[in-house]
């Protein structure tokens, strides 16, 4: 069983929301998963729909007054189980605690379950209190995301050091990564924090970012993970990509950058960087791009994938003819997934051997567009 902290002393950075969908999509890959909200404001329990201003909490366990197991909500999504939190928590912090425990109560309550899951995700406060520092304590990797700002940058140097001292006072290793979230690339300023995080943190960030999208904020709305509101949106398929990495770097299996994805391999900020650089910048010019379809007469036939967001037709110029059904979109040389709607069924193309599995159960299919080529017709 791994343990995986989520922590940042600020807040807005994404914390609480990569808590929920990392949760979920390590359920999602048949992996036994406890999220446990240690943080006051309970948004973990709010964004999977299951908070409750009245419940009981780890302030309840710590005092004495119930076992952790009792206050465990099942199921609340596949493969995931939650620890509620509600403002009494806050209270936790100044508990009595003797000195040479203070770091331990955490690990104390989570022995008698921890046989029961594969992996623990803590949605950690911002702040570095006795609950911040139990969760990082027991932690087998922390995770910092980091938004695109000076604020988002400050203070990650001092969580560094706190961890450095629990290292040293617990004698073990406590790997560091960091995740770069609300990523804007269409911005300079955006690509230039990239760049300066890159090159203060090194091999620590993360190959895979989180994107900024309104679909997040809208799951959240409905108290549900993105992979189960819109499974096929980027940040669903971020979210997927960062259960690989770290259910592959916890294992101790060599890195990988995620699964089934034919890209080059680059070191990880390197890769990230690449992915977030304007297009034009990278490759020169857009190339007119034709997908053909021959075995759809009098059907609808829409078009959605990686370069328009997972939208139908968005941007997709749509020509029927003889028969033929011809979708044309410009695009960067680069590779691209995709899929097709016909007469609202989403599915891959048939006629494309070149396919990857998504995280909803299905296929992608892989579209390349290399330099020289104006038209790729299928």
């Amino acid at each position: 069983m791994k343990i995986i902290a989520i922590a940042n002393r600020k807040g807005g950075c994404g914390k609480t929301t990569t808590a929920i969908n990392l949760a979920a999509c390590l359920g999602k890959k048949e992996q036994r998963v406890l999220l446990l909200d240690l943080d006051p404001q309970g948004h973990s329990s709010l964004g999977f729909g299951v908070f409750n201003e009245h419940a009981r909490d780890l302030y309840d366990v710590f005092t004495g007054e119930v076992k952790l197991e009792e206050i465990i909500l099942p199921g609340v999504f596949t493969g995931v189980d939650v620890v509620p939190a509600t403002m009494t928590l806050a209270a936790a912090e100044h508990l009595p605690v003797r000195s040479d425990e203070r770091d331990r109560q955490l690990e104390i309550h989570l022995a008698p379950i921890r046989h029961r899951y594969d992996y623990i995700v803590i949605d950690c406060p911002p702040s570095m209190g006795l609950l911040c520092f139990n969760a990082l304590a027991v932690a087998d990797l922390v995770l910092i995301p980091i938004e695109m700002s000076l604020f988002g940058l400050h203070g990650i140097d001092q969580m560094y050091q706190t961890i450095g001292q629990l290292r040293e006072r617990h004698g073990r290793d406590i790997p560091i990564r960091v995740l770069p979230t609300l990523v804007d690339s269409r911005t300079r300023l955006c690509r230039q924090f990239l760049h300066e995080i890159g090159e203060r943190f090194a091999d620590d960030v993360l190959s895979v970012m989180v994107q900024f999208t309104v679909r997040l904020k809208e799951a959240v709305r409905k108290g549900m993970p993105i992979i189960a509101y819109d499974p096929t949106s980027t940040a669903a398929v971020q979210y997927g990509r960062l259960a690989d990495v770290l259910m592959s770097t916890l294992s101790g299996s060599p890195k990988t950058e995620s699964v089934g994805y034919a890209e080059t391999r680059l070191t990880a900020m390197g890769r990230a960087f690449e992915e977030a650089q304007p297009q034009s910048r990278r490759h020169g010019g857009l190339r007119k791009v034709a997908l053909r379809f021959y075995d759809f007469a009098g059907k609808q036939v829409q078009l959605a994938g990686s370069f328009n967001d997972w939208t139908p037709d968005q941007g997709v110029i749509t020509r029927i003819a003889d028969g033929v059904v011809e979708k044309i979109v410009m695009l960067m040389p680069g590779n691209y997934q995709y899929r097709i709607i016909v007469d609202g069924v989403w599915q891959e193309d048939p006629a494309n051997p070149e396919v990857v599995r998504n995280h909803s159960g299905g296929y992608n299919s892989i579209l390349h567009v290399e330099q020289e080529h104006e038209t790729a017709g299928v």
